[in-house]
């Protein structure tokens, strides 16, 4: 699922394949091997046990382990590989530029950002990271001329810009449709080649209607304005015909929200491993886990958001906490 159409291709492992040898080159060949024939849960095996017998030559490998992981959708703990990468070798861009691919696919732009701009200083003539970057400014910009419909639904500026930013997205997918733009390979420097194009679809899948990226935007900014407590603004992310749980009236609902919104002092509600299920092109279902804290409460839920395309905006229409 392509939840963040990132320009991301084949590239060396600048700095891990050109200055530190392989103890054992033949091996790390064989475990690509396996990756290539899409057993990748022999692979990380073999990655586990190479990077045990070589404790002092790990780097090549711990970054095959994190594009595995990638593959997988194990996202947090291919963050935590690519997060140690860093540490370890502050001086490649690579392990940076993955972290912020895999940090925008759960819609922390932000850290994207930053990672990317980490990426950018080390190795300022890092294309992909600039490209990149520039995709993460595009999204936190649609985020923010959306909000700023909400607030107000006839600002036409806003819905201008929004509607260009849409469709610049609309046109990378299009442009990376045969691709596979999670993260970037790490190739031996004898091979540029990428991964091979996955299977033609079937009939019945590629006339599916394709995830809209609006919808990912919407609940990170439903998020953010929840952890801003910014009621308003959270209150307007609910159609007017949303369903209150538990039989509860809507004009109750809105006041039990303002309450809960304004009694902590802080809050901050993050959203991650989202999936997103297109219902027809105006109704979409996406789940994600849910983390909630404040100075009063913290819970971590599997939520699900059924969502309907109202002139143009995502509306939730249901909401609820899956066990």
């Amino acid at each position: 699922m392509r939840l963040f159409p990132l320009s991301v291709c084949a590239v060396l492992l600048l700095g891990v394949a050109s200055s530190v040898q392989a103890a054992n080159p033949a091996e790390l060949d064989a475990i690509r091997s396996v990756m290539n024939r899409g057993d990748l849960g022999q692979a990380l095996q073999r990655l586990d046990a190479y990077v045990e017998a070589n404790p002092n030559d790990d780097a090549e490998a711990r970054f095959l382990k994190g594009l595995i992981l990638a593959e997988q959708n194990d996202t947090d703990r291919a963050i935590e590989v690519f997060t140690a990468l860093t540490k370890d070798y502050p001086g490649l861009p690579e392990p940076h530029n993955n972290l912020a691919v895999l940090y925008a696919s759960q819609g922390q732009y932000v850290r994207a950002r930053d990672a990317l701009t980490v990426a950018i200083n080390t190795h300022p003539s890092y294309a992909t990271a600039h490209e990149n970057l520039g995709d993460i400014y595009a999204r936190m910009a649609g985020i923010a001329y959306d909000k700023a419909l909400v607030l107000d639904s006839s600002n036409e500026a806003a819905k201008s810009k929004l509607d260009l930013v849409r469709d610049l997205f609309s046109v990378r997918r299009a442009e990376t449709a045969d691709t596979k733009p999670l993260v970037v390979t790490a190739p031996r420097p004898s091979s540029m080649e990428t991964r091979s194009a996955p299977p033609a679809a079937s009939a019945s899948v590629a006339e599916a209607v394709p995830p809209d990226p609006a919808i990912l935007e919407t609940v990170q900014a439903w998020a953010n304005a929840w952890s801003g407590k910014d009621v308003a603004g959270y209150l307007a992310f609910y159609a007017d015909d949303y369903q209150p749980p538990r039989g509860m009236s809507h004009s109750r609902w809105k006041t039990q929200r303002r309450i809960r919104l304004n009694k902590p002092d802080f809050i901050e509600v993050t959203v991650s491993q989202p999936s997103v299920e297109m219902r027809g092109a105006d109704r979409a279902k996406i789940t994600f886990v849910q983390d909630y804290r404040s100075d009063t409460y913290q819970d971590q839920v599997t939520k699900a958001l059924q969502l309907n395309n109202e002139d143009g905006q995502w509306r939730i229409v249901e909401e609820t906490s899956i066990p």
